[in-house]
């Protein structure tokens, strides 16, 4: 009756084996949709044209050649900027808007200079650059990691100086992982940045050299400082070495 019984039982599993087919999960193709062009920029409050220029790695003259924006680049918020670097939008000037000019820079051709030669005063003398805080750099340039400037460890509340004199085009909090940050103009092609301070000690439109203490450091003591040419991010300890 055992025999039977399991004979029966092996019958029935070879026979559901043969009518059962592998089951094969489905493959379904994830691949990331492509990243979307930002093509325009809504300005906001305390914003200039030189802080959206840093945030979009543009030369700040390209940007408002294609917005047909001329000096001083006044700006509203709410207004909307075109982020496209092929526009081919000649230039047209605005109205004209009064307003005393700080500083005359002398035109330079950046395809004809070098890094000595095109650090240009005002008064036609070459820059002299220099540290802008005392420290050690913690944080080497690497635009492999997306590090675009250095890190200076220095000791908590240490004051922080132009690199190089300058014009202060933006003092303000508006750039997203940069805190408290300064843009000096040294050129019609060349700025710097000092971010992560405590407390800024310029304001925008300043005329400043490397006597003056433009911000002071917060606890960490730690400043990031970035140099931009053409509105791309350059080595700085080419130029502060």
């Amino acid at each position: 009756m055992l025999r039977i019984w399991l004979s029966s039982l092996m019958l029935l599993v070879a026979t559901l084996n043969q009518g059962c087919t592998p089951y094969n999960a489905p493959i379904v193709n994830l691949e990331q949709p492509p990243s979307q062009l930002i093509e325009t920029h809504l300005v906001e409050e305390g914003e200039s044209l030189y802080s959206i220029a840093w945030r979009y790695d543009f030369n700040v003259k390209d940007l408002a050649r294609i917005n047909r924006l001329s000096e001083p680049y006044r700006l509203r918020k709410g207004q909307v900027l075109n982020l496209d670097k092929d526009s081919k939008i000649k230039f047209k000037p605005q109205a004209k808007i009064t307003a005393p000019k700080i500083v005359e820079r002398p035109q330079v051709n950046p395809k004809k200079s070098t890094v000595s030669d095109s650090l240009v005063k005002p008064s036609g003398k070459k820059l002299r650059w220099q540290k802008p805080t005392e420290g050690k750099i913690i944080e080497a340039y690497n635009p492999k990691d997306l590090r675009k400037g250095i890190i200076f460890q220095a000791l908590a509340g240490s004051s922080v100086k132009p690199a190089a004199q300058g014009l202060v085009v933006y003092a303000g909090d508006g750039l997203r992982d940069y805190g408290k940050l300064v843009i000096i103009k040294h050129s019609d092609y060349l700025l710097s940045a000092y971010g992560h301070n405590q407390k800024l000690l310029v304001k925008e439109g300043q005329v400043v050299d490397g006597s003056k203490i433009i911000s002071k450091l917060g606890s960490n003591g730690r400043l990031y400082f970035e140099i931009r040419k053409d509105g791309k991010p350059i080595n700085p300890v080419a130029y502060i070495k």
